[in-house]
């Protein structure tokens, strides 16, 4: 730890001894011990101008200042990713810069409002959902049947089958517009995540518990994120099936 914030504190230039005291706030003699061992590590040298970073020090320090953000990251984020298998392949690059939303108080609606901005401001629009929340389905029908978007949607079979039941209506008027792509998937993708590409360019999930309740979210637009992303969502595309209007009769 000693040698960590000595590091940090020269990460802002080079100091003598007294200053890095005095900025620490510990003891000369923790000091010169910290000192010492960064030294013998090749990290720290002495210059005109005092103690500095040495090329290798330097470089340390970068690596873990880019380490501490990609933990805060994971950190913000940790409560979402527990519903999630480990096979699902998401890892701290897409995190990176992310908006992480969780709902709660007091804004336990946050999440689903986070999509709506996307699917409402979008031109085109990919993606997989495990759930249909009755905001969910007016929110697409209203863009398929009211917008130019071109959306192409990935549900699993259950779902699609509880769509027919309830929605049949909105179902077949969708279907039968030019802009609207629907896929029935035989294994689900993840009962506990949706996926949503905008655009090309962010990507939006939605983190679901056990009991199909929103737990939050995670926006971004990092390259990482959208590779992850389409890599899942053509997955969907390969082993789907696409719903026809004709087969939404009874």
């Amino acid at each position: 730890m000693r040698r960590r914030a000595v590091l940090e504190c020269l990460g802002d230039g080079p100091r003598e001894k007294r200053g890095l005291t005095e900025r620490l706030d510990v003891s000369r003699q923790t000091v010169d011990r910290s000192v010492r061992e960064l030294e013998a590590a090749a990290l720290v040298e002495r210059a005109d101008e005092g103690y500095r970073l040495t090329l290798v020090g330097n470089l340390a320090y970068r690596e873990f200042e880019s380490l501490l953000e990609r933990y805060d990251r994971l950190r913000l984020a940790r409560d979402l990713l527990a519903y999630l298998p480990p096979e699902t392949g998401l890892d701290v690059d897409c995190l990176l810069g992310a908006e992480v939303v969780h709902a709660g108080h007091p804004m336990p609606h946050e999440p689903v409002r986070e999509l709506e901005r996307l699917v409402e401001s979008a031109a085109h629009l990919v993606g997989y959902s495990p759930i249909a929340f009755p905001q969910y389905v007016s929110l697409f029908y209203e863009q398929i049947t009211r917008t130019d978007t071109e959306i192409e949607l990935f549900l699993d079979a259950p779902l699609v089958e509880q769509l027919r039941s309830k929605y049949d209506e909105k179902l077949r008027e969708g279907l039968a517009a030019p802009n609207f792509t629907l896929y029935r998937l035989s294994e689900s993708l993840c009962p506990n995540m949706g996926i949503l590409i905008a655009d090309g360019t962010t990507v939006w999930i939605g983190i679901y518990d056990e009991t199909g309740n929103v737990r939050g979210s995670i926006t971004t637009e990092a390259d990482s994120a959208l590779a992850w992303a389409r890599t899942h969502l053509d997955g969907c595309r390969d082993h789907g099936r696409e719903v026809r209007l004709r087969s939404t009769g009874r």
